[in-house]
Formats: structure tokens, sequence, C-alpha cells
């Protein structure tokens, strides 16, 4: 698929902190967005064979097949080809309406390597609770982050038992499997 757009992940496994989401593709676990270079500042002359929406859910997909607790082949993803003055707006309203746990609650899993004279950055509280991918290990970047695994595990828990969470219906396409890379 090429162009910018939007996506929303959704957790189909038995992980026992994705229980309550592990359904029908209703609640999405992360919502992300992807733009052509240069559309975040406002200055992407957009490339029709450019592809960043395919190529940020295959970056997402290695992500997941790096983590040492979950497997990718039990998420799912929903996706919108849109303009890019559209989609920035488009993730807000949706982590706004599903308050996604990796966007709200265990902030890390859309991240980048660091680049380079970066190593002294923490890693991300989800590469604290689904460590794995190599970019993110103690020997490249030593320092902790300053919510633990286990903590990240209780926000988890107790999201789940919010009395304002919604199950809203879903607003994209159906789930598809991740694609392959």
């Amino acid at each position: 698929m090429y162009g910018a757009g939007i996506y929303a992940i959704y957790y189909v496994g038995d992980h026992e902190l994705y229980g309550p989401i592990s359904d029908e593709c209703r609640t999405p676990i992360y919502v992300g967005k992807a733009v052509h270079k240069g559309g975040r500042k406002g200055l992407a002359i957009p490339d029709k064979a450019e592809a960043p929406l395919w190529e940020r859910i295959n970056q997402h997909r290695a992500s997941l097949e790096q983590a040492c607790d979950l497997d990718a082949e039990h998420f799912r993803v929903r996706y919108l080809v849109a303009v890019d003055f559209f989609v920035s707006l488009a993730e807000q309203l949706m982590i706004r309406q599903f308050r996604p746990v990796w966007n709200t609650l265990v902030d890390g899993f859309g991240n980048h390597a660091p680049g380079s004279g970066r190593g002294n950055q923490r890693r991300s509280p989800w590469d604290e609770l689904h460590p794995g991918r190599p970019w993110s290990s103690p020997d490249r970047l030593p320092t902790p982050s300053r919510q633990s695994a286990e903590e990240s595990a209780a926000r988890i828990l107790r999201h789940w038992n919010e009395p304002d969470r919604t199950e809203d219906e879903p607003l994209l396409l159906p789930g598809l499997p991740l694609p392959d890379a």
C-alpha cells in the first residue's frame, strides 16, 4: 500500500495482561501514524511511490517479533491511507477515544533505535515490559526506565477496571494479520 495514513494495532492472543482486549478487534492496543518524509514539519511533497504507512507497520511487526514474550501472529492491524494533513488529527482522536495502553500507559512501542551518541537514554517502559529489541538491550541502553515492568503491568491491570472505559465500535477496516516484511 502506498501513501501516508493512520493505523490501529489489536491484540488477539492469550497474554495475561491483555485478556480484556483480545476479542474481536474492538479496542486497539496501539494507534499510530505514518507520514511522508518531511510531512511532520509540513514540508512533504508526496512521492506516489513512497509507502510510509506500509513501512511503519512493518517496523512494528519487527518489534513484536523481537519481544521475548509476544508473538507477532497474535496481532491484527487496521489502517487507513489518508492525506498527510489529516493523519495527525485522526491519530489524536483515536488515542483520545480508545486510550490504547501502549500509547497512554506503557510508552515506547513506537520508538525508533536511538541515533549514535544517544546511548545514555533510558530504556522505554515498553522495552522493560516486553524486552527483546536488540537496540534497547541493557548492553546498548544501560539506564533502566523510570517505570519498571511490574509498575507497567499494574497500571495496565488497573486500567481494565476503570469504570469509564468504553467499548466503542471500530472506526476502520476489519482486522487483518500484520504484513510480512
